[in-house]
């Protein structure tokens, strides 16, 4: 008989143990996943400005490369004649072909009038080229910043949202972990618990066996 209570003693302590184990292993899953939280709300906080900036260069590429946009606007040649060095340049190599004429006494010459033409047509050729290239490379360096900056916060919110699934599987494989060592301590407090029922079933035969 008194092995029997034994018995019953060693399995209550038994059964005991196992849920506090099974509720440890459960708390410290817990811990994991708000860690595992705290560092993915962190990353995506130190990301958070790289992809504001991105998305702000992104609105303004996508306005330059719209409908009248900075970057849809063909170069308007006009704009070099209200340049006003333009202007002083030409003035200068004018006035250097009158001077070389009037050296030569032909100041009211027709030759003197072909070559003032003829460097003033020259000179608004090349810079009007000049003007061109440096509009082009103006905007094309304009676009390439924005470019890289959206690039930038691309690649940020592609890190956060790798974080992100990386946290999500890591959340997932704790919460199966915890529930899976909660559903094993009930069912070792349940064996036990079946074991103590049957060890006093076995105490109550055998006490009835007395009697008999």
């Amino acid at each position: 008989m008194s092995g029997v209570i034994g018995a019953i003693t060693g399995s209550n302590k038994q059964a005991k143990a196992a849920q506090e184990a099974s509720n440890q292993q459960y708390e410290a899953t817990k811990y994991a996943t708000d860690q595992q939280k705290q560092m993915f709300d962190e990353v995506r906080k130190d990301q958070q400005p790289y992809m504001q900036a991105g998305y702000d260069a992104l609105k303004q590429l996508m306005g330059g490369m719209g409908q009248n946009g900075q970057f849809m606007q063909a170069y308007n040649g006009q704009d070099i004649y209200n340049d006003p060095s333009y202007k002083f340049r030409l003035n200068q190599g004018l006035d250097a072909v009158q001077g070389g004429a009037a050296a030569q006494g032909g100041l009211l010459s027709g030759a003197t009038q072909k070559a003032l033409n003829d460097y003033a047509q020259n000179f608004a050729s090349q810079e009007y080229q000049n003007a061109y290239n440096r509009y082009n490379a103006d905007q094309t360096n304009q676009y390439n910043r924005l470019s890289n900056l959206v690039g930038l916060g691309q690649s940020a919110a592609a890190g956060v949202g790798n974080a992100g699934m990386q946290t999500g599987q890591a959340i997932a494989n704790n919460t199966m972990a915890g529930a899976n060592a909660q559903a094993a301590g009930t069912i070792a407090a349940g064996n036990k618990t079946a074991n103590n029922f049957n060890n006093l079933l076995g105490i109550g035969t055998a006490v009835a066996g007395m009697f008999i």
